[in-house]
């Protein structure tokens, strides 16, 4: 299997796994043992597939730019410092959401509490930012080791999985900031993933190199940018899909 081959897979596993351990978690809402959904069962594994999934695909573009000599140090350092980063923030942020999310649900009827309160903040606001901040920093971690990388082409099923891999990332970025309440922050993070990753892509592009790196997060981030323009027009703001009923 060939170097581009690895890395088109890597990208489909990426952006089908954070979906998948993003949005199941919570529509299993029957109870495992109370407080613990079937839901958090699975969410508990989310940061031991995401992570490992994102450092793969940062290890084997490290490898194949050192392999063709176009690994320069700074690059390196810088990806590594983002990508690190954005882990630790991921982590923190899941971690934070998995544990009061759990109380918060059993606490329904102590709204207006200090407590509840206390758990909302924790639950709704602080680790929603931090853990979308992580999955943010991450994409900008992978965009920064992925510069020149030496792929003259990519052939159509190489593209069909990239394509499809940013489908699942792009719709999981925008209903995580929609239900999360972060917008303030998911949408603007879009904007700019997409912007540096298209021209990124497109100076490839002028160079005779596809980068399905940037394929991947520049489909991925303009498709977010879009859903997140169609829902905030079509209900003349960001209501959660919960408010609405919808889980």
């Amino acid at each position: 299997m060939e170097e581009r081959d690895v890395s088109c897979i890597g990208l489909f596993a990426y952006g089908f796994g954070i979906a998948i351990f993003h949005i199941s978690p919570v529509l299993l809402i029957t109870y495992l043992k109370k407080p613990l959904t079937w839901g958090d069962t699975l969410d508990f594994l989310t940061p031991f597939v995401v992570i490992p999934l994102a450092y793969l695909l940062f290890y084997h573009t490290k490898r194949t730019l050192r392999s063709s000599n176009d690994l320069g140090r700074g690059q390196s350092l810088l990806a590594k410092i983002i990508l690190g980063f954005g882990f630790l923030l991921y982590v923190d942020g899941h971690g934070l959401h998995l544990s009061s999310n759990s109380i918060a649900r059993i606490m329904q009827n102590m709204r207006g509490s200090e407590l509840f309160n206390a758990t909302y903040l924790f639950d709704e606001i602080i680790s929603h930012f931090i853990w979308d901040t992580g999955v943010f920093l991450i994409s900008i971690g992978l965009i920064f080791i992925a510069l020149r990388l030496p792929f003259d082409f990519l052939s159509k099923s190489n593209l069909i999985l990239v394509l499809i891999g940013a489908a699942f990332y792009g719709f999981n970025f925008t209903v995580n900031g929609i239900e999360g309440q972060t917008v303030v922050f998911t949408l603007p993070a879009a904007m700019v993933g997409f912007l540096l990753s298209f021209i990124l892509y497109w100076k490839a592009r002028r160079e005779g190199f596809h980068n399905p790196i940037y394929i991947f997060f520049a489909t991925a981030y303009f498709l977010s940018v879009v859903l997140f323009a169609y829902w905030g027009l079509s209900r003349s703001g960001f209501p959660q899909f919960s408010e609405l009923g919808w889980i």
